[in-house]
């Protein structure tokens, strides 16, 4: 089990040389993509040894029996990033980097989120958004998808194949849909939250940011930016696909309502496929 996805080689990138630096691209790539052949078999050794939770991107257990294991060879869940084992917190926080590929975006919000903060205590709404949170990570977690991180009234999640499968644009729907039907706690509903989601799928450059103990797995682009758009126009209730996601999954566009949505900077609208949870509540 000590066997480890191929960061170490090449070296780090010189200024100027170019080939070690595409060779360390594709490096990344393969692992993002689910297609290295070392990380396969840690994730296929890994899946044997109960259970869920799991690192992200080696499988390791968490809790259970496994726990005890993971905890002795260095692949105990990360004090630092939650999401990820000791082991691969260490390996991406020494090897920066990242590739462009193929993946699906999330972002749920709170909607009128100050207009709420001013009807209730400010105890009274960090436990609602608290709540919140939890409802989305439990979605989120659910469908294969990793909490990127969550801002004030929102969350952020990517679904990249590695983790996600080569169905990351389906199981991102769905997790929206989940986390729709989630928000209906009566607790919620009653403390006035209203969630809307968007998701997005394209080209986005994955990878680890910074160094360290302050290492961020994220993702940057297009993708990213409108998906965060989507997101935003979702009403209560609602949640907004974009047609390249929507294509994606494999989905029916029958009988569904489509939509153009205009987007900063294009000329052009951005078509999208719009979803209503029939039984979300209505703003009052």
């Amino acid at each position: 089990m000590s066997e480890r996805p191929d960061l170490e080689s090449p070296p780090e990138p010189e200024p100027g040389n170019d080939a070690a630096e595409v060779a360390r691209t594709e490096a990344w790539r393969a692992i993002l993509n689910g297609t290295d052949k070392a990380l396969l078999r840690i994730r296929r050794v890994w899946g044997l040894v109960p259970s869920d939770p799991r690192c992200k991107f080696c499988n390791s257990p968490f809790h259970g029996p496994g726990r005890i294991l993971t905890s002795l060879i260095m692949h105990g869940q990360s004090n630092q990033n939650p999401l990820l084992c000791n082991a691969c917190f260490s390996d991406l926080g020494k090897h920066p980097g990242g590739a462009e590929v193929e993946t699906s975006v999330l972002f749920a919000d709170v909607r009128g989120s100050t207009g709420l903060a001013e009807q209730v205590t400010a105890a009274g709404f960090r436990r609602l958004i608290q709540e919140f949170y939890q409802v989305t990570s439990e979605a989120i977690t659910r469908n294969g998808g990793l909490v990127d991180k969550f801002m004030g009234d929102g969350v952020m999640a990517l679904f990249v194949p590695v983790f996600s499968g080569e169905g990351h644009a389906g199981r991102a729907i769905q997790a929206g849909r989940d986390l729709l039907a989630a928000a209906r706690r009566p607790r919620l509903i009653d403390g006035g939250v209203r969630v809307g989601v968007g998701v997005n799928t394209g080209p986005a450059f994955v990878g680890a940011l910074g160094s360290g103990d302050r290492l961020d797995f994220s993702a940057l682009g297009d993708t990213v930016n409108v998906a965060a758009r989507l997101g935003s126009v979702a009403g209560p209730g609602e949640l907004v696909v974009g047609r390249a996601a929507w294509d994606r999954s494999g989905l029916s566009i029958e009988g569904v309502e489509q939509r153009s949505i205009p987007i900063a900077g294009r000329s052009a609208g951005l078509e999208v496929i719009v979803v209503r949870d029939p039984a979300a509540p209505a703003v009052v």
